[in-house]
Parts: structure tokens; sequence; C-alpha cells
């Protein structure tokens, strides 16, 4: 069973992938994301419905199979 959930891989600058322990985790992907469109959204009212699609749009990553795949 996964224990730690990750948005994606990374590589360097190179191109070489680096270590599971720099992949970024999801839930910090997830508010980090939520944050941006947060502040894109405050001039046109919409900043509680772009933090929601924020927090939303990979929800999906909280799955075996997804986690299975970046490994």
């Amino acid at each position: 069973m996964v224990t730690s959930y990750y948005a994606h891989t990374a590589k360097k600058s190179d191109g070489t992938s680096v270590g599971i322990e720099d992949w970024q985790k999801l839930a910090k992907h997830l508010r980090n994301v939520a944050e941006i469109a947060r502040q894109a959204a405050e001039p046109l009212g919409l900043a509680d419905e772009a933090e929601l699609a924020g927090l939303l749009h990979d929800l999906g990553k909280y799955s075996q199979r997804f986690q299975q795949r970046l490994k």
C-alpha cells in the first residue's frame, strides 16, 4: 500500500531523474495550485471556485495505479 502520494516525478537540469525523496508530494502540489488559482481569480470574484478547482484538479492521482506508474 502507498503511504506517500506524489504529484509527479522530478528531473535535474541535465534531464536525469532525481530520487523519490525529491518528488513533490501530491497534497503540497494541490495546495500550491489552489493558492495560485485563488490569487489569479480574485479580480474576477471567483477566488473560492478557483481554489476548489485547484484542490481537485489532480484528485485522480490519489490512486495506487497512478502512483505505481510514477515509480
